[in-house]
Parts: structure tokens; C-alpha cells; sequence
């Protein structure tokens, strides 16, 4: 059994970007030990090399697939039986997604929401039983200033990133009364190999113009709209200044440690003005006219 000064936190996604960072930098806080979970443990070298003395001490890695039933049964069970208890859960595997709406697959679409929405929604579950048990917890959802602003070509990964927002919003005033608290952390452009995981998911993949990929319309009219948004796009991310990983890591701590974290936590002050933005829109137009001027 873990000592009951020592929280245990699980964490989701930890091969690469905001999930690895997190990990390393909460382990090298006293008083916490750290689930690193990933699907795939033949990519858990860079984590390996990131947590340097902290590996099999404070932070330990674990095999988990959010996707599968199997594996989540697994895993909550092989933790309890081991660790007794879980303090804090980190919701932070996802997959990304780029393409015309009427060309993504159905396949496609499942396969996206069966990590980022279903599978998430199954883990937390199973770990939110334990915590009503210990009247005590913290789940943290790592979702997207998508969640809140929708973006063109980034349909289902929005829409699923919505749910999260939806699902958060409910649980968090129920789970208070089992002094549990419930956080989605909101991200903005982050310096992450999220359009590479797009390419290696078969999500399709939205790079260039010339990129030969799912993503690429089929009528030339489609094909325009979609050169001229990239074209518009390469060009504003010139003047945004993406995120590391690392900061938003900062974030995630912060919010760790707090006793009492907010429901909702944007990552940068760029990110709290395109909330402040969205939320005062009950009409959606403002938005929509914005997104639709990068196609002109």
C-alpha cells in the first residue's frame, strides 16, 4: 500500500509533449508519485531520459490504451491492489484529426472519440469510484481552447473536445459533494507534435498545400478554401507565440496543488482573451465570421 502522505497521480499520454512534461516536472515535487501511463511502451524513451533520477523512485511507467476496455480494467485494478488509493487523475491522451467534414471516415471519426471521449469517460469512471470511497480526489481533463472556439478542418477533434467541456461542467458540481474536484485545463497553439500524431494515426494531416493526404479535398473548389486557410494560417502563427509544453506543464502543477482549482484554467493570457471573447457571443457570430474571413 502507498503511504497516505504520498498522493498518487495517474496520468494519460506520457510518451510525448504536454503528458511527458507534466509527469517529469510533478515528480520532482515532494510528496507525489506518478502513474505515467502510454499505450505503446516501446516510445517510453523519451520519458525514460526525461525523468533521470526520478524514474522507478517517484515516477514510475505503466502501460495503459484508453481505447481498449481491457486495459483500463486492467490497470485500475493492478493500482488499487498495489497502491490502495488514487489521489489525482490527468486526463491527457488524445488523438488529432484534420479533414473536409463529408470526407473523414466514419472509422475515422469512431476512432478519434473512442480515446478522447469514451475511453477517457471509462477510466475516469472506474477511478471515480475509488475517489467517492475516499471521499477525497482530484480529475484534471487536459482539453483544448477548442473546446470552447471551433476551428475549420478540425471538425471531430473539436466536437469531441466539446463533449470533454460538456461532461466536465456536469461533474464538477456533483463530485464536489464528494470533496472531488473536476478541472479542464484549456490550451491554446502548443508546440507539440500534434500534427505528426495526426500523420501517424492515419487522421489525415494538414501541413502544406502540396501534402498528398486525406485531408486534401476532392472538388477544386474545397481544395481553394483549404490553401487559402493554410496560406492565412502560416502566416498568424508568425505572430503567435505557441506555448511549450513545458509551460503548460507549469499549469497543470499549479492546479495539482491547489486546493481548491478552478473548473475551467486557460493556459495563457492569449487563450483567457479567446474565452472572454467566446463566452460573451451567445449569438456564435462573432466567431463564425471570423473563422469564415481567413477563407477570403
Amino acid at each position: 500500500m502507498s503511504n497516505k502522505n504520498i498522493k498518487v497521480v495517474v496520468i494519460t499520454g506520457c510518451s510525448s509533449g504536454i503528458g511527458l512534461e507534466s509527469a517529469v516536472l510533478l515528480a520532482k515535487e515532494k510528496g507525489y508519485k506518478i502513474l505515467a501511463t502510454m499505450r505503446n511502451l516501446t516510445k517510453k524513451g523519451p520519458l525514460e531520459k526525461a525523468a533521470g533520477n526520478t524514474l522507478n523512485k517517484s515516477l514510475f511507467i505503466q502501460e495503459l490504451d484508453v481505447s481498449k476496455e481491457e486495459s483500463i480494467l486492467k490497470f485500475v485494478k493492478a493500482t488499487l491492489l498495489k497502491e490502495g488509493r488514487i489521489d489525482v487523475l490527468i486526463n491527457n491522451a488524445a488523438i488529432g484529426q484534420a479533414g473536409l467534414f463529408e470526407e473523414v471516415t466514419l472509422e475515422q471519426i469512431q476512432a478519434l472519440f473512442q480515446t478522447n471521449f469514451f475511453g477517457t469517460v471509462r477510466l475516469t469512471q472506474e477511478i471515480t469510484r475509488k475517489m467517492k470511497e475516499q471521499r477525497s480526489g482530484k480529475i484534471i481533463f487536459i482539453s483544448s481552447i477548442g473546446g470552447i472556439s471551433p476551428y475549420i478542418f478540425l471538425d471531430f477533434y473539436i466536437a469531441s473536445k466539446f463533449a470533454i467541456e460538456g461532461l466536465v461542467g456536469c461533474l464538477a458540481p456533483l463530485l464536489k459533494t464528494f470533496n472531488i474536484s473536476v478541472t479542464s485545463i484549456q490550451p491554446g497553439p502548443v508546440q507539440t507534435s500534434f500534427f505528426a500524431n495526426i500523420k501517424e494515426n492515419k487522421q489525415g494531416e494538414l501541413s502544406t498545400p502540396e501534402a498528398e493526404s486525406d485531408v486534401v479535398p476532392k472538388d477544386a473548389e474545397m481544395k481553394e478554401l483549404r490553401d487559402k486557410l493554410i496560406a492565412n494560417q502560416m502566416q498568424r502563427m508568425k505572430e503567435i507565440q505557441f506555448q511549450t509544453a513545458e509551460e503548460v506543464a507549469e499549469v497543470i502543477k499549479k492546479c495539482v496543488k491547489d486546493e481548491r482549482p478552478d473548473v475551467r484554467i486557460q493556459t495563457s493570457k492569449s487563450t483567457i482573451m479567446m474565452a472572454k471573447e467566446i463566452l460573451v457571443d451567445p449569438t456564435g457570430n462573432n466567431s463564425t465570421n471570423t473563422l469564415a474571413a481567413i477563407l477570403q
